[in-house]
Parts: structure tokens; sequence; C-alpha cells
């Protein structure tokens, strides 16, 4: 940047109140910052003309695109274009070139044309996005004739002409953006410019309104709602300057680790507040910033759908409640005056029936005074009747929609209301608790609909009077959200509300039973050990029944998809299923007892000895009798059989390496690993077996997280022999990489970290910070450790959960064998938006730990390793 001496005036001055401007906007005076930037650039431009002095050509200076529009962000983007009326003069050139180097030295992006009228008309017919931007010109300085001449040409051979080639472009253009940017109105992270219900939705129900007005048609929205609009397109171009101002640059993704500045910025945290003032805080701002984003998605689409929808082939379904009708552009009612309480919910009954929408006049009646409809539909049976069956509905998402829209369904259920926009400030939960209540349902409804092949058989042999319930259990089952039992409360209510609708008590108890129990096995097959009994059999205890067992599993399995992926993956899902199965073993056959497992035990030998028939009989007998007695209730014979053969080469390969070696470290190093696709897609089964030694767990687990392998699960099987077998789920190695050739690196890894030629502490914290792999991450909240004897006979169970980071589970399995614990197992889930380290745990002489003063001390030590970035 040239010093500030080579600048004219006109940008020195603009280049002074930038300053000023920019400070006062990162104090928190975001309010007016677009319109004042827009006013300071728009001075410049004015200022400069005058020092250019007068030119011998008529012309106009025009902003287009966001400047156009008024709405100058930090990071913006300055679009001008300098128009002609019929020939582009030969000092334009040297004009231009006096308007923007200026600010080309200041560091500003400037855009720029140069073009005739008639140029601008060409190019608008050819490119819709230099249409769209000149649907937005302003005139700042120049020839007014110029500019008329061009708004008129403009209106009549471009927008009367190509206005619904202009929507259909649009159209297409949405689709592009929803695979690109997604959905911003259900987002983790929004993207506030091109995400839908982001700016450009809201750009577009004016474009498509100046299109109508060129035509002679007209719009669909009423004054006071394009107002509403506006109000909501500043609401979010406010975020996204304080989005600029909080990333130091352009970006307009709200990443985590930039909500709570921007929510600051924004006056819904002050600079002080403590992290769970802020965590409360950006709530509050993500909860208002998706429901202005929900309004300017919906008018959108009601727009493209009345007034430029695509033609249907199918005919309009024929409706068949009183007063209601239907059009290709949707649902509407005959006599706006005759419309009823139960008009008004049959409509959206019709809605899911048929998959068409209410029209924009037909919901506008309801939202007008949802209250007065509600009132009459309040705590009425046939009510809550037709809402479920609405629910069940083929098309149930788009009346859902309506309902919502229109504020129908939360004026019928406060308690539906009372929690709608929650958002819990985490990377957990995709959608605010109305809209993941309704993907719930709509999920649900497919299982029972036979959708989904495992749930959707499942679904399709359940009873009509146990899907009522389990519709009714997705409906209820968050509602009790921000309390601090929110299953408990959600349960009590589940009671309190059919009661008022008339619900018998014997279908009023199986709804609250799985509204309060639908985490049952989410937790317990993300932290327990399955292989262990008695986590099945608490579940078969409390569910007590075949039938509860498949309305509680599917409603488990359509929460955990509604929440998003943290929650729903081909891993939880092979967790899920293998819970389910041994429940409902339990349920038909009843639980195993110690006679059975003992049976158990000596057929897997007896299928091991056969599988491995090919070895040494004496080494397998041996092995079988160095195995720990989990091994036969975990493993399968061919599993065991394989682990024998991989042992007998790993002897081998130790009696090697210690001829070749000092007796101090012969064999130390010394590591198999055999990989095998997992049980969940995606997956991978890594067997490790080396000689138990201090700090193999650790070193194993750090070897793979630094090759970039996401660890699921690990087991640990020590042989009284001095053997460990170490079994890591893992998931698929990065793009572009060879599996065999990761698995080779990871196991030369282990041996220079087992003979410290290799420092993982360092390299792990090398990889953290590199540029390559360090990502944007959760936020950052904090950590929780929970160590429970009650779960298992056997281990103690430590859980720490904490923002997740690279090492994460290296650095826990340090610090438990710097304080002499040996893991047994562990497991990797997320629970509210953590990372949460699960393990198994027993002091080196077998005991679980019971000492007070141990417990802790470790506690405080594994909070200082979970609270380390």
């Amino acid at each position: 940047m040239q010093p500030d001496s080579h600048l004219p005036k006109s940008a020195k001055s603009l280049k002074q109140a930038k300053l000023g401007l920019w400070e006062r906007a990162k104090a928190g005076s975001v309010g007016g910052f677009a319109w004042e930037y827009t006013h300071l650039v728009d001075h410049y431009f004015e200022d400069r003309i005058r020092e250019a002095g007068p030119q011998k050509f008529a012309f106009t200076l025009v902003a287009v695109g966001g400047y156009g529009r008024g709405r100058l962000c930090p990071g913006s983007d300055v679009d001008i274009l300098v128009l002609f009326k019929r020939r582009i003069p030969s000092g334009a050139d040297a004009f231009i070139k006096t308007l923007l180097f200026p600010l080309w030295d200041l560091g500003l992006d400037i855009g720029h044309g140069v073009r005739t009228v008639a140029d601008c008309v060409s190019l608008a017919k050819k490119d819709f996005q230099v249409l769209a931007s000149l649907l937005d010109a302003r005139p700042l300085a120049g020839d007014a004739e110029v500019f008329d001449a061009f708004r008129a040409a403009y209106d009549k051979k471009v927008l009367k002409k190509t206005g619904d080639i202009f929507a259909t472009s649009l159209r297409e253009h949405n689709e592009t953006r929803l695979v690109q940017y997604g959905d911003a109105t259900g987002m983790l992270e929004p993207e506030i410019k091109n995400g839908l219900g982001g700016l450009r939705d809201g750009q577009q129900v004016f474009w498509l309104t100046r299109v109508l007005e060129a035509s002679g048609r007209t719009g669909i929205f009423l004054p006071e709602e394009l107002s509403r609009l506006r109000d909501d397109l500043a609401f979010l171009n406010r975020v996204r300057t304080a989005l600029h101002l909080a990333a130091g640059r352009k970006n307009d993704r709200l990443f985590f680790d930039l909500q709570p500045p921007t929510a600051r910025l924004m006056g819904f945290a002050s600079k002080d507040a403590t992290p769970e003032a802020m965590g409360r805080g950006v709530e509050f701002f993500l909860s208002r910033l998706h429901q202005a984003m929900t309004r300017i998605k919906t008018m959108r689409e009601a727009l493209f759908q009345e007034r430029f929808a695509l033609r249907r082939h199918a005919p309009v379904p024929e409706m068949s409640i009183r007063n209601i009708n239907a059009g290709p552009e949707g649902i509407f009612f005959q006599s706006q005056s005759a419309v009823t309480p139960g008009n008004a919910l049959g409509a959206f009954l019709e809605s899911a029936r048929s998959g068409l929408p209410l029209t924009w006049g037909a919901r506008r009646i309801i939202r007008q005074n949802p209250g007065r409809f509600a009132s009459r539909l309040i705590d009425h049976p046939e009510t809550l009747s037709m809402l479920v069956e609405i629910f069940m509905a083929p098309h149930s998402e788009v009346a859902c929609e309506g309902l919502l829209e229109t504020r129908l369904l939360p004026a019928i259920f406060p308690e539906f209301g009372d929690v709608e926009h929650l958002i819990q400030f985490n990377d957990y939960h995709v959608h605010p608790v109305g809209r993941h209540t309704l993907t719930t349902i709509a999920l649900l409804a497919g299982f029972l609909a036979g959708n989904n092949s495992w749930t959707g058989r499942i679904g399709s042999n359940i009873g009509h009077r146990d899907r009522i319930i389990l519709i009714l259990a997705g409906f209820f089952h968050d509602l009790g959200k921000g309390e601090q039992h929110h299953s408990r409360a959600g349960a009590d209510i589940t009671r309190e509300v059919l009661e008022r609708y008339g619900r018998e008590t014997t279908l009023i108890e199986e709804v609250a039973f799985l509204v309060e129990h639908h985490l049952l096995i989410p937790k317990i097959a993300t932290r327990r050990d399955l292989s262990d009994e008695r986590a099945a059999s608490e579940v078969a205890a409390t569910v007590g029944k075949m039938d509860r067992l498949d309305t509680l599993y599917l409603l488990s399995v359509a929460d955990s998809m509604a929440t998003g992926p943290r929650a729903w993956n081909s891993w939880t899902q092979s967790l899920f299923g293998e819970l389910y199965f041994k429940v409902r073993n339990q349920l038909e056959h009843g639980p195993l007892s110690e006679p059975e497992n003992a049976k158990r035990m000596l057929d897997v030998k007896a299928g091991v000895l056969a599988a491995a028939s090919d070895l040494d009989a004496d080494f397998v007998k041996a092995a079988t009798e160095a195995m720990p007695p989990r091994t036969f209730l975990a493993l399968e014979p061919q599993t065991i059989a394989e682990q024998i053969k991989l042992v007998e080469q790993l002897w081998k390969d130790v009696a090697q390496d210690r001829m070749r070696k000092p007796s101090s470290i012969g064999g130390k190093g010394v590591n198999i690993i055999n990989a095998a696709p997992g049980k969940a897609k995606g997956t991978y089964e890594l067997t490790i077996v080396a000689l138990d030694q201090p700090r193999l767990f650790v070193n194993v687990a750090g070897a793979i997280s630094l090759h970039g392998l996401n660890i699921l699960a690990a087991e640990i099987f020590t042989w009284k022999d001095g053997t460990a077998i170490d079994v890591f789920t893992v998931t698929e190695p990065p793009e572009n990489l060879y599996a065999d050739e990761v698995w080779a690196r990871i196991s030369r890894s282990i041996s220079y970290a087992m003979v410290d030629k290799l420092d993982l502490a360092a390299r792990l914290e090398e990889r953290r910070n590199s540029p390559l792999t360090k990502g944007r991450s959760g936020p950052k909240l904090n950590p929780i450790v929970t160590i429970d004897n009650t779960i298992s006979d056997y281990h103690t169970v430590i859980e720490v959960a904490a923002t997740d980071r690279t090492g994460f589970l290296f650095d826990l399995a340090s610090t438990l064998a710097d304080h002499a614990l040996a893991i047994h197992m562990a497991k990797i889930t997320t629970i509210k938006g953590r990372a949460a380290d699960i393990f198994h745990v027993r002091e080196l002489d077998g005991q679980r730990v019971q000492d007070e003063e141990r417990i802790t001390s470790l506690r405080k030590a594994l909070l200082t390793a979970a609270t380390a970035t």
C-alpha cells in the first residue's frame, strides 16, 4: 500500500472515516454499519468526480449488487458500473483509473464494468448474474438521462421478456446453493449469504417482485410482509457485518469459533460474560438468527410456488374437507369468511396427504390470528387425533412446515412453543428443538411406512395402537429440553398434556415411558461394553417386552438421525443394532446364567480348536489357557483363531529381534498389525499384537491418531503369558493414501515410540498446530469427568467429555497410565456436542478404583488433560 501522501483528499477522507467506523463497530456498534459504510463510499465517488473535474462526455456512475442495495459489510466487494448512453468515449479509461486507483491503494475489493445501455441489455439477456446485479442498480453521480434510458430499456427489453427464464435460472441456482452451502435454517454453522434462508433468498424475493411488476402481474405479499422481510434481511446483514469483524476478513460461514465473538458484537453477550453466560447468549443469538432465516426462506419458496411454479404433470388431487380446494399454486380456502378452526387444521391434513403446501394467502388467514383458531382446538380429543394423522401422512414435512410458519402448532401446544426455537451451543444438535422434533416424527412415519430397509421391517410390523404411541412419543420426546433432566421432565409434560386431551391411562403411560427412556439405547450402546451381559440385561429389564423394545429402538434411531451426523453414523448404527439384538435375545430366551456362560465358553473354545486346526495343537491349547475369560464371551471362534496365528508370528519375530538386539530392548518394539473391514461401513478393525509393556495402549492410540485416523473404540485382551492384543475400531484412512501403507506406518510408529525413538506427544502437538490439519473445532466448553463404580461389576468406568482435538485419546490414556491404571476397554463417542472417551479400567492388582483420595486425584488429572489445547 502506498503512503497517504500519494492519495487524493477524497481517498484520505475515506480512509480516516473508514478507520473510525471500524473502531466503533468492533466496540459493538454494528447496527448502522452497512448504511454508513455505503454512505462513506458514496461520498468518496462524489468527491473524487469533483476532483477529476468536468468530463467531455455524459455518463452515470452506478452502484450495483450489494453496493447498489446499500448493504456494504466489512468484507464486501464494491461493485460499480460506468454507464454510457450509446458509445464508450475514448477518455473513459483514464476517467475510470482516476476513480478506482485510490480505492485499490486503500485495499478495497473493487469490481467494475464500463458499458453502454445496449451492452447492459445484451449482457443481461445472456448472463443472469449480470441481470441480477442490475436489478439493484442505484445511480451515484452523473447524467440522470443516461440512467433513465438504461432503466427504461432494462425493464422493457430484459425483465418483461426474460423474467420467467430468469426465475427458472434462479430455481436451478438454488438447487446448486443447497448442495454447495446447505440449508442455513437448520445448520450448525450456517452460511449467512448463500445458504438457503440467507441473504440471497431475501434478495430473490425482491428481484422476482420487480419481475412481476415489470410484466404487469401481482405479487403475493402485503406491504407489511415485505417490510418484515426487510427487517429480517437487515438483521442478517448486521450478523454478516459482525461476522466479518470477528473473522478479521470476508467470511460468510458462521463457524463455531466465530459464534461467541459474533454474538457479543450483536449485543447478545457481554465481553466479561462467564462461559455459561456466553453459551446462553450464543443460543439466544442462534435462535433469533434461525427464526429470521426460516421466515426468509419460507417467503422465497412461497413466491416460487405461486408465481413461478413448475408445471405439474400429475393432476391436482381432490380435497375431501369442506371449504378447502387446491390448484397448482397450493391449497386454499374457497371462502375466507367461512374458515373455521376445523378448516384450518384440516387444510394441513390435506397438505400432508397431497404434498401441496397451503398458499401464502391461506396461511396468512391463520397467521394473522393463530390463537383464535387454537382456542377452539386446544384440549379437544379430535384435535390430537387429526395431528397424529398429519404426522403419519406421506407428506407430513410439508404440512408441519406450514404449521410452524403460521404459528398454529405452538398456539395449540404452548409446551412445544416454549422450546421450539431452543438451540444448544454445541456441534451435536443440527436443528432447533422444534425442527428436530418434526424431523424425528417424519423419520418415524417413514419407518412405519416400511422405508429404510431394517427399521422399515420393524416399523411395518408394529400394530396400530403402538404406531400412535410411537408418533406421540416422537412429538413429546424433547419438550422437556431446557430442564436439567429433560427426559423425565418430558415424561411429566406428556402425562399432563395427554390427560388434557382425554387419552386413556395405559396409552399415556406407554408414551411417557418412551419419552423418559428415549436416551437409554444410545447411552448403553455408546458407553458400555456390549460383550458384558449386564448391559443388555439393564435394557431388557427396563423395557420388559418385545413390542416396547421395538418402539423404543425406532424412537432412538429416529432421534439420533434427526440430531445429526455426530449422533448417527455407521458406527453408532452398528452399536444400536448389536444392543437391540442382544436385548431381543434376552427377552425371547431369558438372561444368560453362570452355567450358560460357562457352556458358551466351552463351545467357543471348541470352535477355536477347529478353526485353528492347521496350527500346532499344543500351542493353540496353551494360547486358550493364557487368554482372559472375557475373550470367549466377546469374540467369535474364527476371530480368536486368527489372533492365535498372529501371536504365533509375534513370538517368532520377538525371538529374532532378541537375537539381534541387547536383552534390555530386544522384542520391545515388535508388533504385528492386522487390518480387516469393521462391522460398520467406512471402518476398519485393527488388531495390534505385541508384548505387554507399560504404555503400550497409549503408544498405539497415539500412533493411530498421528496418521489421521479417528478411533471409535478399543478393546484390550492381555494374556497370562505376557501377550497383549489391542483391537481398535478406526475410520478409513485419509483420502489418497493406500490403507496397507498406513498400517505399515502405524506399526513403525509404535515400534519407534516403544524404544524411545519417537516422541508421540511432541509429534501430535505439531500435528495439532499444523495448518494442514488444524481445522475449526466445536464450541470450547468446560470438560466433565465422571468416575463410576456402579455400572460394571468388574471395572471402574471413567467418562471424559470435552472439546475434541487431535490426540485427545492419547492424552487421556497417558494420564491413566501415569496413575497406574490398566485400560480394558475404551469407547469414543459424542455426548452433548463433546468428544467423549469412556474407559473401563482396573488397578494393576485387578481391583476397581475404590479409594476416594485416589479418585479425587485422578479426576483432577483428567480434567487438566482434557482442558489442554
